[in-house]
Formats: C-alpha cells, sequence, structure tokens
C-alpha cells in the first residue's frame, strides 16, 4: 500500500502546480527575449536626405498577453556611433495571432507587427512622425 502511495502522491502535485503556472495554449512566451534589427532611417533636413542606420534592440517583460519592452537604439553614421542605453519604455499586448502592438507614453517610440515563424516582421515609428516598414527582428537572446 505504501509503495503506491508515493506514486500518487507524486501525480497528485504535478498536477496541483500545473495548475499554479498560467499557460495559455497558442501564445507566443517572449518574456526575457530580446529581438534585435538594423535598418535605415531616411531623416530630411532642409533640402538635404540623410541616410541614417539604426539598430534598435527591444528586450521584453511578458504577463500573458501584456507586453513590456526596454528599448535601446544605436545610431551608427559611419564617423560616430551614438548610443541610447534604455531609452524607452514600451507597453502594449501580444495577440494570439502572433501580432505585437508596442507604444511608449512619450510618444517616441512605438511598433506594430507581427511574428512570422522565427521572425518579428513590422514597422517602427519614430515620435509618430518617421515610420520605417518591413522591419525584420531576429531573436538575439
Amino acid at each position: 500500500m505504501k509503495t503506491t502511495r508515493l506514486p500518487v502522491l507524486a501525480t497528485l502535485l504535478i498536477v496541483v502546480l500545473a495548475a499554479c503556472i498560467p499557460v495559455v495554449p497558442g501564445l507566443r512566451n517572449v518574456d526575457g527575449q530580446t529581438w534585435s534589427a538594423r535598418f535605415d532611417v531616411d531623416v530630411q533636413a532642409g533640402g538635404t536626405t540623410l541616410n541614417l542606420p539604426v539598430l534598435l534592440s527591444m528586450t521584453f517583460t511578458q504577463r500573458l498577453t501584456d507586453v513590456t519592452a526596454e528599448a535601446t537604439i544605436e545610431y551608427d553614421a559611419g564617423l560616430f556611433r551614438l548610443q541610447t542605453g534604455g531609452l524607452t519604455q514600451l507597453s502594449g499586448s501580444l495577440g494570439f495571432d502572433d501580432s505585437l502592438r508596442l507604444d511608449s507614453q512619450s510618444g517616441a517610440l512605438s511598433f506594430d507587427g507581427q511574428f512570422v515563424g522565427e521572425r518579428l516582421v513590422g514597422t517602427v515609428a519614430f515620435a509618430n512622425v518617421v515610420p520605417v516598414g518591413n522591419v525584420a527582428f531576429t531573436r538575439t537572446r
């Protein structure tokens, strides 16, 4: 009798622990992951257009469908490199269709996209003025 009690108790313990951990079938998990993309931003100054290479990285924290991200931006203009550090905190939601929408409270940065396989593809907007479409992020960490 004691030999059957141990497997039953172990199974019961596993079932109770599994019930305490929220798992939503079909919902992508990005918690703790960092995704990065390199792309060019065209900036017009007077009559001149500058092509500014940008590296944008976002590190995610997720609670079910609520997602926050700390974004860092690095501008590489050849002669100088400007790294912002933890510039912007973004918040938004992850949809069951793998869509992701993030905005900063200040309006400095927003992202609207979707996971496509192992890539995150969408539109990045700086200050809601300079949108850059078809930006492809890959998981870096």
